[in-house]
């Protein structure tokens, strides 16, 4: 009986130890967003709340929503690259604001 209860107090702190380690806060292992300066809200928003991972995840999403009304949507088409800088097209602002961004 009393390896029992200490297979059971052992298992209940590695289930404890578990469950803190999956609780701690991911984003402070987030890669921070490179620009400091945002031509956008969306960009801005996702960067504070997440960096590079939030924005990625934001911008996937949205880009997905414009594809419904202009099926050539894509992140090339408003950036010369992507990681780490994520450079604009000379008219990707234009062309962001013309499919509804803000």
């Amino acid at each position: 009986m009393k390896k029992f209860a200490m297979f059971l107090a052992l298992g209940l702190v590695l289930v404890g130890a578990g469950l803190a380690l999956q609780a701690t806060d991911s984003r402070a292992d987030a890669a921070p967003c490179v620009r400091t300066k945002f031509d956008t809200k969306l960009t801005e928003d996702a960067c504070k709340k997440g960096g590079q991972e939030e924005a990625k995840k934001v911008w996937k999403a949205w880009v997905a929503e414009a594809k419904k009304t202009d099926a050539t949507m894509a992140c090339k088409t408003c950036h010369t690259n992507m990681a780490p800088k994520f450079d604009l097209t000379p008219d990707g602002l234009d062309k962001y604001k013309k499919a509804g961004g803000k």
